[in-house]
């Protein structure tokens, strides 16, 4: 693991009452951050009132190949503007430079007169490939073969509305109301509204309410007979 010290800054001691200790007391978050997510998490402490040797302190440089006093990669204005209300959450870092999948998370402060960012960038490569194994281990056909005789009314509600759940491949937290009348429509056709309490089943699962439910099947008749 590359670590390196700001230069000039004491250990943290527990307080904060001028820039020397606040950025001790960043320098030593940094360190607890690199060293909790291994060497795939990169944290680098910024100047960004100092662009041409911006960089204070940086652990795992090596994801992105920096070190201490290197300047800055985005402009300062940018990435102030871009960490409105003082942070900026999991967003993808775009570089040509470095060809690796890097998700960074990045906060902006002003701390006596000076703008100085605490960023992580985390090297998710190994992740990715793990995940795209995963998914084509994980991958099945299209055909599904209900064993009805294993399930009571409730187990066979929720397994035809994993299946169908599963062929949308979008999280319900980040479906639209045509994803929803989708999925609602295959529910239909695939028998699960004439299985015993499936549309308080079915409700609780997408987050609606049972009269939302009773709404879409009566729009999607209603389409049906157009």
């Amino acid at each position: 693991m590359l670590s390196f010290n700001i230069m000039g800054i004491g250990e943290y001691k527990g307080v904060v009452n001028d820039f020397e200790s606040f950025l001790a007391f960043l320098d030593t978050l940094a360190v607890i951050i690199s060293e909790m997510f291994g060497d795939h998490c990169e944290v680098v402490i910024s100047d960004l009132d100092n662009t041409d040797n911006s960089v204070l302190s940086i652990y795992n440089g090596q994801v992105t190949g920096r070190s201490v006093g290197d300047p800055l990669n985005t402009r300062a204005g940018e990435l102030i503007e871009r960490s409105k209300g003082g942070y900026n959450i999991n967003y993808k870092k775009a570089n040509k430079k470095i060809k690796k999948e890097i998700k960074s998370s990045t906060i902006v402060t002003k701390a006596f007169g000076r703008n100085i960012s605490l960023c992580i960038n985390y090297d998710c490569d190994d992740i990715s490939a793990i995940q795209k194994t995963l998914k084509k281990f994980l991958s099945m056909g299209d055909e599904v073969y209900d064993e009805f005789d294993a399930f009571d009314n409730g187990e066979l509600a929720e397994h035809k509305f994993m299946v169908e759940l599963e062929k949308i491949n979008k999280p319900i937290v980040d479906m639209n109301k045509k994803d929803r009348l989708e999925l609602i429509k295959n529910l239909k056709e695939a028998g699960v509204f004439k299985i015993q309490k499936s549309v308080p089943y079915i409700a609780e699962q997408m987050g609606l309410s049972r009269y939302t439910i009773y709404n879409y099947l009566n729009e999607i008749e209603e389409n049906e007979k157009k």
